[in-house]
């Protein structure tokens, strides 16, 4: 029967402070939410270590207290806060009091829930690792795995250990092993909504290594904060793919519309709201785009912090740790190049939709400058037209003095006589006929001419 001593489960979670673009109510929200997973405390001093640095790198938000203790009559641990550039770290310490054996796992299975319950069943918007470590004294390195076996499964049931063991090496003597399972969700919701997570279990050779552990502290809330970034950038990123396609939908659908319209006619009013929808389109996807290419930037900014810490933690160390090399690597060559390709693929549309609202643009500017020319040359017409009869009309006033003998004798006042018109309008007749008719002649050869001259 294997002894496990000061067997010891830490959480480190960890959530968003400040999201770019978030107000300033949208930040105090941020910081309730995060305050709930602790317990009481003072929260003037909180809000002051909060506020007194702008992104500082590492900040314990209880000050000089540092940490929050608590106790039972089975446990004792401490909550440590602190601030992260624009992320909350929590680290929550939960520790046994007496030693435990190996022939039932159920007080790790218990000391799991303990922790749960302190943080009320929340968890981390951003993510958590548990991390696992007890004092192995009695036991052979090679026997370690059947150990972490069991208390995988202790912590995680219905988890597969061959599938989600991502690897193990030597460790301050003793044995690393590390565990995940990840998917990404497109529905944004919180991890407690999938079957996601990263364990990490940790078995000692004798109490100084597991002193010695507690001196990198620092560098595993850095280094864990770091990987979990990554991972929730990559899963936002997916969310904003999924946005992207379903506008990807909208644009080829304005598309369709400006084909119909093409071969109709000319309707500006329909026009009119495909441009206003297709202006709201390019406002959300151009959105998202950016978006989806910050999530990129984040990961490339966090990548390298994470290759600097674990160097930095490898030195201390004195030891390789390959296993968190080969996650870095992955994220290089699979999540990052999977959003930089999605970025390239999805550019496109966005060139599409404002080629289709450039369109929508010159044909109307076409048809305005068509009916501005046709409104001009039809004022040209009657202006030209109305001029002529106002020079005839002028040549012409003598015929009302004409005798009426004379008016009836011309031409016109023949013509006119034969619709019965008495005798007496003859003469002012013939003066407005040739008025109108001067009118029409001109109006006639004027539109003539400028026909002629648009050929």
């Amino acid at each position: 029967m294997t002894k496990f001593i000061y067997p010891t489960l830490d959480l480190f979670l960890y959530d968003l402070r400040e999201g770019l673009g978030q107000t300033q109510a949208e930040i105090e929200e941020n910081r309730h939410r995060f305050k709930q997973k602790l317990p009481k405390i003072n929260d003037e001093i909180f809000k002051q270590e909060d506020e007194q640095h702008f992104e500082p790198e590492y900040v314990e938000l209880l000050g000089t207290q540092r940490y929050s203790d608590f106790k039972s009559e089975v446990y004792e641990g401490y909550y440590y806060p602190v601030r992260l550039t624009d992320s909350y770290g929590l680290l929550l310490d939960c520790s046994l009091k007496t030693q435990q054996q190996d022939d039932d796992l159920t007080w790790l299975s218990d000391l799991q829930s303990y922790i749960n319950e302190q943080l009320n069943g929340q968890m981390g918007s951003i993510g958590q690792t548990l991390m696992f470590s007890v004092q192995l004294p009695e036991v052979l390195r090679w026997e370690h795995e059947a150990i972490a076996k069991r208390c995988y499964n202790a912590l995680i049931p219905k988890g597969n250990f061959a599938e989600n063991k991502t690897g193990q090496t030597e460790f301050l003597g003793g044995s690393l092993f590390e565990f995940w399972q990840y998917s990404a969700q497109t529905d944004n919701k919180s991890n407690k909504n999938n079957k996601n997570h990263h364990i990490i279990i940790i078995f000692y050779s004798d109490e100084k290594a597991a002193k010695t552990m507690a001196q990198f502290y620092p560098d595993w809330i850095h280094l864990l904060l770091y990987r979990h970034k990554m991972m929730w950038a990559y899963k936002q990123s997916r969310f904003l793919k999924k946005r992207l396609k379903a506008k990807s939908v909208d644009i080829e659908e304005c598309r369709k519309e400006i084909d119909l319209y093409s071969i109709q006619q000319f309707n500006a009013d329909k026009l009119q709201q495909t441009l206003d929808q297709a202006w709201r389109i390019l406002s959300n996807y151009t959105t998202a785009l950016n978006q989806l290419e910050q999530q990129s930037r984040t990961i490339e900014t966090n990548y390298s912090n994470y290759q600097k810490r674990l160097f930095q933690l490898e030195e201390k160390t004195g030891q390789k740790l390959d296993l968190f090399r080969q996650f870095s690597e992955k994220v290089q060559e699979k999540y990052l190049h999977q959003i930089q390709m999605d970025c390239r693929n999805l550019n496109p549309e966005l060139r599409s939709l404002e080629n289709v609202i450039d369109y929508i643009r010159a044909r109307v500017a076409i048809e305005d400058e068509r009916r501005d020319r046709s409104f001009q040359e039809t004022i040209a017409i009657w202006g030209i037209g109305l001029a002529a009869g106002a020079i005839v009309a002028s040549i012409s006033s003598h015929f009302p003095t004409i005798t009426e003998t004379e008016a009836l004798a011309h031409p016109i006042g023949l013509f006119l006589s034969a619709f019965s018109i008495p005798s007496g309008w003859i003469a002012p007749g013939i003066s407005l006929t040739l008025s109108v008719g001067a009118a029409m002649v001109a109006g006639l050869v004027t539109k003539t001419i400028i026909l002629l001259g648009h050929r």
